[in-house]
């Protein structure tokens, strides 16, 4: 039995950690290459008509996460003063299964086809459920606020 030097030891040691260490990255890389073909939008049909319990599931978590990216994206609009999306009262926690009721409300308000995305879905039924006041200035015959 032959035992290498302690430099030479190290060395080989470290190439090969070296070498797992790029083999694992390749595989991260492959893996996050082919997520965004599997982050596609869920069309109205799919999620009415899921192919099995765990897309009915999947279902569910992409329409939850849509929810929250909007009320997201809604808080940071009203942080930076720009026009929010919907203006949903502030101590309201909507459920799954309430945002799933805008979702398909929007889509039978819209005759929508099958091939909609229900993200487009649930934001147009968020901004017909939570409206937005619009200034005096904005609404259909109102007036103008007096200058000074």
């Amino acid at each position: 039995m032959t035992y290498e030097s302690g430099d030479e030891g190290t060395r080989r040691r470290t190439r090969g950690k070296m070498a797992m260490n790029k083999w694992i990255l390749s595989a991260w890389i492959l893996a996050l290459a082919a997520a965004p073909a599997a982050a596609a939008d869920i069309r109205l049909d799919s999620y009415r008509n899921p192919k099995s319990e765990n897309y009915r599931i999947f279902n569910y978590m992409y329409l939850d996460g849509a929810r929250g990216g909007m009320m997201a994206s809604n808080a940071w609009l009203k942080r930076h003063g720009g026009q929010m999306l919907f203006c949903m009262p502030g101590d309201l926690a909507l459920t799954t299964e309430q945002t799933e009721e805008i979702m398909l409300k929007s889509a039978e308000k819209r005759a929508a086809k099958g091939d909609v995305a229900i993200a487009s879905l649930l934001l147009w039924g968020m901004q017909d459920t939570y409206p937005c006041e619009k200034p005096a200035s904005e609404k259909p015959g109102g007036e103008k606020p007096a200058s000074q």
